[in-house]
């Protein structure tokens, strides 16, 4: 009986040590990549072409890795909200493909995209293996949507309900006053 119980506590001892060495050892490596970051910078205005004024933007796009292995080599795209989408090809950031390492921040960047578009224009930029041979996943592709404002014309108005919020406060305040002074 007493050597049972030493023969099992000898293999739980001899099992946990293989745990805690190899345990580390046999861990997957993976990348995980995703959009840290998203902006748009205007570079020039030009001279208005009839009543269309073209503006130039720097697009750029910061992709980081959390993962703890390198990831595969990247591409990011650029798609022009002014041209279809099943039609035209997306533009691609520069540089056109990048491994990112763990915990690296790459900067991706198109520069001088005109467009004679205003308003609120929806930025969509998607990232993916650069190859087609690599199977999209979740940790290795992604998207974000920025939206640029052209022409702040818009008309700013106050903060709606706001007035009636101030009103409704001096209300209670007069009726207050009164039932205090009787």
């Amino acid at each position: 009986m007493k050597s049972k119980r030493t023969l099992f506590l000898i293999m739980l001892f001899v099992s946990l040590s293989f745990i805690m060495l190899l345990g580390p050892v046999c861990t997957a490596q993976h990348a995980t990549v995703s959009i840290k970051n998203v902006s748009v910078q205007l570079v020039e205005t030009r001279e208005p072409i009839g009543n269309r004024v073209i503006h130039v933007y720097n697009i750029i796009a910061v992709l980081h890795n959390s993962g703890d292995g390198k990831s595969d080599e990247i591409t990011v795209y650029f798609y022009d909200p002014e041209f279809n989408k099943t039609t035209t090809s997306p533009m691609k950031l520069t540089p056109r493909n990048a491994s990112l390492n763990p915990n690296e921040d790459k900067t991706f960047n198109l520069s001088n995209w005109p467009t004679p578009l205003s308003g609120d224009i929806p930025i969509n930029i998607s990232f993916g293996p650069s190859s087609p041979n690599i199977l999209v996943t979740p940790e290795n592709s992604g998207y974000y949507v920025y939206t640029l404002s052209i022409n702040g014309d818009k008309k700013t108005t106050s903060t709606p309900g706001f007035e009636i919020a101030f009103i409704l406060v001096a209300i209670v305040v007069l009726v207050m006053g009164r039932r205090i002074k009787k």
